[in-house]
């Protein structure tokens, strides 16, 4: 996305004036903190003032020790112990750092040394100074012009560098005011620019505003319901149009966890906040409507901040797509009718020419087989019917169910020993745990689980057995029934149980592909459910049936 020429180039000033006010202010506290260094610096008239005390107590030692006049064995310790103290001061710390810069340190070493090597003797002299006086005068005495000389030299050097430091402070002063004058214009500056940006800022949300009243407008006159959520899944925008649909006002969902209608469970905003687009197809909701649902995400420089939701009433298209689908539906059925009915109305014709033309001729064994060909044929013309009739029933909404108390292991029993009478060189194994009884319609239950036990057979070789188990638990009973037929594609198994369809792996064998969907059908009105699962050569069908759910 480019940017305004205008905009960057106020962008790069304020960048330039925030640096400045940065830099400057960065100098100004910088100087100031040299300044104060500077003033608490030493100035150097610390070491003066103890190079002349230093002279001081050689003289006072000197006078101590003279005869005729000396002091007590007392007091010249003292005297001592206070010369070697100062000559041990200017030997330690800032001082020493000065004399050795000066280049003069080595004077108040040999002065100590010298002073230390006269301790033995005066010690050992005790009272007689006259032991030592003299050498004591002659040794410590060479130092006090020395001591003078480097006084007098560091005075000097003291006032050269007060000159410097007060120069460097006036320039540093002067430094800091420019500074502080610069900050000052950078500072009104940035202050302009902040009651500028203040006011554009005012200006962009009334004009935000003023665009979300006309989006509001806008939307309110698609007709559609639409919503908004944040990242929290709290509702941010509920339309009037929203709540007429679902019959939820705006007051109860602004600001709120969105409802738990289809669109807005917790799953499908979680995908949505995740970046994807949903669309589910339209359902039936209170007062008959057919409402159409989608969620897209709402991504803010690229990041997704919250998602939308739009419910739009389809109920005339929906309506107008179901006639059409009824259409087709019938022509499927009479197309299917007029293919299926035709091949087993033909088988029996043509057993029945045979047995009236043969008459006498046709032994037992002979006449056995074609009445079980006519037979076979009956049969299948009945389930068909049976199917195509419940699944009309079921989509009309007509089909009530009888509930009574079943026993399902009789009821498979039962059903095994039908298909054997009609297909005796087939094996059905039946696998049963336990006895397990479920209130249904034992009818509408039978004609489930007969579909499903004769596309087994149908679709596998005769020569391969068909297993059915049951399996009970407090909740729900199982019954799975497995094939080791031609199998189903795993690209065609979501579809196995919509009516009609015939997997590509079937088009060898007779079929109208409306038997699973009646099936399921039926277990769903049972509140139970038909699951497939098909693998090379294996295919099984699995039937739940609640045990408590459905009441007499």
């Amino acid at each position: 996305m480019s940017v305004p020429e205008d905009h960057r180039r106020e962008v790069i000033a304020v960048g330039i004036a925030v640096l400045a006010f940065v830099i400057l202010l960065a100098f100004s506290l910088t100087r100031l903190v040299q300044i104060e260094r500077t003033t608490h610096s030493s100035s150097g008239e610390g070491i003066i003032w103890a190079l002349s005390q230093t002279q001081f107590e050689i003289h006072r030692l000197i006078l101590a020790t003279t005869p005729g006049h000396a002091a007590s064995s007392d007091d010249i310790a003292l005297r001592f112990d206070i010369l070697l103290s100062r000559l041990e001061l200017l030997q330690s710390g800032p001082m020493a750092e000065q004399l050795a810069t000066a280049g003069r340190a080595s004077v108040i070493a040999r002065a100590r040394a010298d002073l230390l090597r006269l301790e033995a003797l005066i010690v050992a002299a005790g009272p007689d100074v006259a032991r030592y006086s003299a050498r004591l005068s002659r040794t410590m005495g060479q130092y006090l012009e020395p001591l003078g000389t480097v006084a007098n030299d560091l005075m000097i050097d003291n006032r050269i560098a007060d000159g410097e430091r007060r120069n460097s402070y006036n320039a540093s002063i002067i430094q800091v005011i420019a500074s502080i004058l610069g900050i000052m214009v950078t500072g009104g500056f940035l202050i302009f620019r902040l009651v500028r940006s203040l006011g554009q800022a005012a200006a962009a949300e009334a004009l935000v505003r003023q665009e979300k009243n006309f989006l509001d407008q806008i939307m309110e006159a698609s007709g559609e319901g639409i919503a908004a959520f944040d990242t929290q899944m709290l509702c941010t925008h509920w339309s009037e149009r929203m709540a007429e649909l679902l019959t939820l006002p705006a007051d109860e969902r602004l600001g709120r966890p969105l409802p738990g209608d289809p669109i807005f469970v917790d799953d499908v905003l979680q995908r949505v906040l995740a970046g994807q687009e949903v669309y589910l197809a339209p359902q039936m909701a209170d007062g008959g409507l057919y409402l159409e649902r989608m969620a897209y995400p709402i991504r803010l420089n690229g990041a997704i901040s919250g998602g939308i939701a739009i419910v739009r009433d389809v109920t005339e298209r929906y309506d107008a797509l179901r006639e059409r689908q009824l259409r087709e539906v019938y022509r499927d059925f009479v197309t299917m009718v007029s293919h299926q009915f035709r091949t087993p109305l033909a088988i029996i014709d043509s057993t029945v020419h045979r047995m009236m033309r043969r008459g006498p001729l046709m032994g037992a064994p002979e006449f056995n087989d074609r009445a079980m060909t006519i037979r076979n044929a009956v049969s299948g013309l009945s389930r068909l019917m049976d199917s195509t009739l419940t699944s009309e029933r079921i989509d009309a909404g007509e089909m009530e169910l009888s509930l009574r108390e079943t026993d399902l292991g009789q009821l498979l029993s039962d059903i095994r020993t039908r298909f054997l009478d009609l297909t005796p060189e087939r094996q059905i194994v039946l696998d049963i745990e336990t006895a397990a009884f479920v209130r249904c319609d034992t009818v509408l239950v039978d004609q489930a689980i007969g579909n499903l036990l004769g596309n087994a057979l149908k679709y596998s070789p005769a020569e391969q057995p068909v297993e059915v188990s049951m399996a009970a638990s407090d909740e729900a009973i199982v019954i799975a029934i497995t094939d080791h037929g031609v199998g189903i594609p795993a690209a065609e198994q979501p579809r196995i149980f919509e009516r009609f369809f015939r997997a590509s792996t079937a088009s060898t064998v007779k079929g109208s592909g409306i038997g699973l969907y009646t099936a399921r059908q039926i277990a769903r009105l049972h509140g139970g459910d038909i699951t497939a699962r098909s693998e090379p050569d294996t295919t099984t069908f699995t039937l739940s049936l609640p045990r408590h759910r459905l009441q007499g």
